[in-house]
């Protein structure tokens, strides 16, 4: 694991992090319909899912 990932990971930090997050749901009455999951990568726009193609 990479120590800046290991030294990030505590309960403290998750905590804080979750509190903000709720604060700023509330602070600007964001639906909870209205939020989504994203990783480094971000969105994607126009792609849907991965293909896979076997050639000959």
């Amino acid at each position: 694991m990479d120590s800046n990932c290991y030294k990030a990971n505590s309960k403290t930090k998750y905590e804080a992090y979750f509190d903000l997050l709720h604060l700023k749901i509330e602070e600007y009455n964001i639906l909870l319909y209205n939020t989504y999951n994203m990783d480094e990568k971000g969105f994607l726009i126009s792609v849907i899912g991965h293909s896979k193609r076997v050639f000959s």
